[in-house]
């Protein structure tokens, strides 16, 4: 029993480090925040496509995963988890909020985000009004070795 709960407690850091994410020193802080959601059907929002898409999809059983980026460095069809179930995601100018507007209105019909998780920095404060409109909880924004709460 007692490794059972030790391995549930550190299930957010195994799975990021199985697949690979720069998000792993997040591991504890999400942990204790997601651990009570993870069988609860939500809706996430991730700013920016990397690995965690793939841990999110594990960790949270029942949520849809959806995630909107550029695709500036690589193309989404190197990214096999974009194509599992629960996952959704669309190319767009994350600095833009006409473009991600054009998003959540026209491709995914004005979606209601129980968790957004910002991880692309460089525009985070800014985007953040005008996404924090199709938020329903909380909004999350990686800051370096920091993770800010925006209710």
């Amino acid at each position: 029993m007692a490794v059972l709960l030790w391995k549930s407690f550190l299930m957010l850091d195994i799975l990021f480090q199985r697949y690979r994410s720069e998000r792993r020193k997040y591991a504890t802080f999400y942990q204790n925040e997601l651990s009570p959601l993870r069988i609860k059907p939500l809706n996430l929002l991730q700013v920016g496509v990397d690995s965690s898409i793939a841990v999110w999809r594990k960790f949270l059983q029942n949520s849809n995963i959806y995630c909107i980026d550029e695709f500036k460095k690589k193309e989404p069809k190197i990214y096999d988890y974009l194509n599992e179930k629960r996952v959704f995601w669309s190319r767009c100018d994350t600095s833009e909020e006409k473009a991600i507007n054009e998003v959540m209105k026209n491709v995914w019909n004005n979606p209601r985000f129980d968790i957004i998780i910002d991880t692309t920095n460089n525009f985070a404060y800014t985007r953040q009004p005008f996404l924090k409109r199709f938020s329903t909880g909380k909004y999350y924004i990686e800051d370096g070795d920091d993770v800010m709460i925006i209710k």
